[in-house]
């Protein structure tokens, strides 16, 4: 006998969806979170950034001004001017000092008062030999006529002699004792010229160091003033950036916590199956479908007629 084989086909179709779910203390952290984030978001993005603090205006002030001198006449310049006009000024030099420029100073008084005054005396003496001649002439008779002419031509010519004598050293006196002064004189003012030509430099150089300290301390007072405004412009900064700062710093503290411990989840599915199921004949039944089909074949077949087989 044979046996009847069935096969069975099943196709299952489903659908499902998961929800999580938060305890309500963390949902509304979540939203109130996401408010803050969004009311900065709205925020105008330039307000937050601190502007220049006053003094680092003052700070840009006074470096436009770095390098300003101060020229001719006193008078500020700016740039590096002040520099090219200590630089143009001419070099001091210094003359040299001849004793002929002053001897006469020393000359004038020395010949009133010490030429003059021994020549008026030895005039004043010659006088006098002059007239003891005349009275001893007088009273002698020796030398009347030619004789008492030749005395006195003699005398005179002793006298004027002696003077010139007199004054050719006094002179010569004069002239040494005014030279001396006047080359110490001279000495003096070439030393005094020197002087102020040292003095010259040495203010050019000074005056140009001080510009330099100031210019110095300029740039101090400025870096100074950049340094802090910088800090004050830092607080304000952080000032503004405090509202973004403490929503940051919750966002992270939030995720920070373990929030999955809290969290639950609603699970929904929904499908479909279906089954189609195939059986084949057995052994027996394929004989009895193959008989049926023979009967049927015979009964189209040619009958038998009568008497015959």
């Amino acid at each position: 006998m044979g046996k009847r084989k069935s096969t069975s086909q099943t196709s299952t179709s489903s659908t499902s969806s998961t929800t999580p779910t938060n305890p309500e203390w963390v949902a509304h952290t979540a939203q109130s979170l996401n408010t803050g984030i969004q009311r900065l978001g709205g925020m105008d993005p330039y307000s937050l950034v601190a502007p220049l603090s006053e003094l680092e205006r003052q700070a840009s002030a006074g470096a436009a001004r770095l390098g300003a001198g101060v020229g001719g006449g006193g008078q500020p310049v700016g740039g590096d001017e002040w520099f090219a006009n200590l630089l143009s000024q001419p070099t001091p030099t210094v003359g040299a000092a001849s004793l002929l420029d002053n001897l006469g100073a020393y000359q004038n008084p020395y010949r009133s008062q010490v030429v003059d005054a021994a020549l008026a005396d030895y005039d004043a003496s010659a006088d006098a030999t002059r007239a003891t001649q005349d009275l001893e002439l007088a009273g002698s008779s020796a030398f009347n006529g030619s004789g008492s002419a030749l005395t006195r031509s003699m005398t005179e010519r002793q006298l004027n002699q002696g003077r010139s004598s007199v004054s050719a050293n006094l002179l010569k006196d004069m002239f040494t004792t005014s030279a001396g002064l006047a080359s110490q004189d001279a000495e003096r003012r070439q030393q005094a010229s020197l002087a102020n030509a040292q003095n010259a430099i040495q203010d050019r150089h000074m005056r140009g160091q001080l510009a330099l300290d100031r210019d110095n301390s300029l740039r101090a007072n400025v870096a100074a003033q950049s340094s802090l405004g910088a800090q004050l412009r830092g607080v304000d900064q952080a000032i503004r950036n405090a509202p973004t700062t403490q929503l940051g710093t919750q966002i992270d503290m939030f995720s920070g916590l373990p929030l999955q411990l809290f969290q639950g989840q609603n699970s929904t599915s929904t499908g479909t199956s279906n089954t189609k199921t195939t059986e084949s004949p057995s052994l027996l039944d394929m004989l009895g479908q193959i008989a049926s089909i023979a009967s049927s074949v015979a009964s189209l077949g040619p009958k038998p007629s009568a008497g015959g087989t």
